[in-house]
């Protein structure tokens, strides 16, 4: 459980990402660079290579001992900081310079001469010198390069101390940076790369071969370092990626624990539980969403509670009056009053099945499940046909109906039977609640692309407190408690007006009320 919290995952990420990248970088560097000082210990065995060939063909075609050409090959050797061996034609060793020393010491021999014309070098004195007899005189110097550890006797000497011939040693040794003097030298290692050329005497005749080995491999120390320095860089990243994955994951994490606690205290049955969040990011947008998905549930729930008590209340009522009526028909001995229980029983068992009834239908409206029987529907046709109905009511209670339907036929996609019981709601409720002398206006409009239905009538009006909730289920006006009815018509007409893509309003006032339906008039 510990590494499946993202928590504990994103820091890990973030330092795997960072090792691999690392280690990715630091192999193309180290491979570019050990190739990089590998050509250039290459190159610099080579030139030397060509460089000494020559003198060495010219020691070797004036047949000088081999003691004498290996003394020659011990300085040429500390020269060019590498290993030199001398081959005969077939690859034979012929001379050696022997194993590569660092360090090695140079004497240094100042002597006066007699030669008042040449160049004059004393870095120690100030003015020429003269001999006894007022010679202007001049200093020559010479340069010896010996192993360590041989003529030791040789010590430094002081300026003022010089004497016609003097000597002094200075120890010299290879750097990364050139000759290095009186001082050790770098270890380091060998470079395991070597070439050969060949010597050719003046008669461009292949005498043998020069073989320098064990050059200077400065490069696999540079590599070393750089990699020693990748290694830590590597591991500053990998904690410093971390780091920076632990703060991405609490700020990742902290939204997510806010979410999955709202959830879990709704699935608990905390229907009002809300995110409290105020970022604008993604997890911003998901909280919102999920407040408006909480709320549009509560709000399910809770009129699905309403539905079910409200439900029950209005079933209860005529199984009530069922359950008397056939009780009093049961012990009642007189026939026609019998009777009279009986059909009221009926009455209510009539008003049952009409409850029931509209309470499905509402329900597969309301779930989208109701069959789908559109067709192409006149619908001024269809208001002539339903209104020819209700005017005849209308007309018996005292009541003025008044028809405008349009005489060219308006069509439209529709289904005809839920049309056909939207307009009879609609002229039904006109007339239970219109007094005798009132008026019932009914009128079919084309309105752009969509077609306006109006019914208006002179009734007795609803209050501006039940307008909000008058759409709802089981919902009636205070008004209108004395009248029969569900409360599920206006209900019914709501939800098939707008599975027809359509809209429904009423307006109320003193004067009556007027209902408005606006559908579109695709065909």
């Amino acid at each position: 459980m510990l590494f499946k919290s993202i928590r504990r995952q994103l820091p890990l990420t973030y330092a795997a990402i960072a090792l691999v990248a690392a280690l990715a970088l630091g192999t193309v560097l180290l491979v570019t660079l050990r190739g990089y000082y590998s050509q250039r210990e290459l190159e610099h065995l080579q030139g030397n290579a060509q460089a000494i060939s020559r003198p060495i063909a010219l020691m070797y075609a004036n047949d000088l001992s081999v003691a004498e050409i290996e003394m020659q090959l011990r300085s040429l050797s500390f020269l060019s900081q590498s290993r030199i061996r001398i081959l005969d034609s077939q690859g034979e060793p012929i001379a050696d310079s022997g194993g590569f020393q660092e360090r090695r010491m140079i004497a240094l021999n100042y002597r006066l001469l007699d030669d008042p014309d040449s160049v004059y070098f004393n870095p120690f004195l100030p003015q020429r010198p003269t001999d006894n007899n007022g010679a202007v005189m001049t200093w020559s110097g010479s340069i010896e390069l010996f192993d360590s550890g041989v003529n030791n006797d040789y010590a430094p000497v002081r300026p003022d101390t010089f004497q016609e011939s003097t000597d002094f040693v200075l120890a010299v040794a290879g750097t990364p940076y050139g000759f290095g003097l009186g001082r050790d030298s770098m270890p380091g290692r060998r470079s395991d790369q070597h070439v050969k050329t060949a010597l050719i005497d003046r008669e461009n005749n292949l005498v043998g071969y020069v073989e320098l080995s064990e050059g200077p491999a400065y490069g696999s120390e540079i590599v070393d370092g750089v990699a020693r320095a990748l290694l830590i860089a590597a591991g500053v990243a990998v904690l410093v990626a971390a780091g920076i994955g632990w703060i991405i994951s609490q700020r990742i994490s902290a939204p997510l624990i806010l979410l999955s606690q709202a959830t879990r205290r709704m699935a608990e049955g905390n229907l009002s539980a809300r995110v409290s969040m105020t970022r604008q990011d993604e997890f911003g947008l998901l909280a919102q969403s999920f407040n408006e998905m909480a709320s549009r549930v509560e709000n399910t729930i809770t009129t699905l509670k309403r539905f079910v008590a409200d439900a029950a209340h209005e079933l209860h009522t005529p199984l009530t009056a069922v359950y008397a009526n056939l009780e009093l028909a049961a012990s009642e001995g007189d026939d026609e009053r019998r009777i009279s229980f009986l059909e009221q029983a009926q009455l209510q068992l009539k008003r049952l099945e009409a409850l029931t009834t509209n309470l499905l239908m509402l329900s597969r409206l309301e779930a989208g499940t109701a069959p789908d029987e559109r067709a192409t529907t006149n619908l001024a046709e269809l208001m002539r046909e339903t209104s020819e109905l209700y005017a005849s009511r209308a007309e018996q209670k005292g009541i003025v109906f008044e028809l405008d339907v349009p005489d060219c036929d308006i069509r439209l996609r529709a289904n005809e039977n839920q049309l056909r019981r939207v307009i009879g709601n609609l002229l039904d409720n006109a007339i239970k609640f219109t007094p005798e002398n009132g008026t019932i206006r009914v009128g079919i409009y084309q309105q752009g692309q969509d077609v306006r239905i109006l019914v208006k009538d002179t009734g007795i009006g609803i209050s501006e407190e039940d307008l909000p909730y008058l759409f709802g289920r089981f919902r009636r006006g205070r008004n209108a408690a004395s009248y029969p009815g569900s409360g599920l018509g206006l209900a019914i007409i709501k939800a098939i007006v707008e599975a027809h893509s359509g809209k429904v309003s009423v307006e109320s006032g003193p004067e009556g009320t007027q209902f408005a339906l606006l559908i579109p008039a695709t065909i």
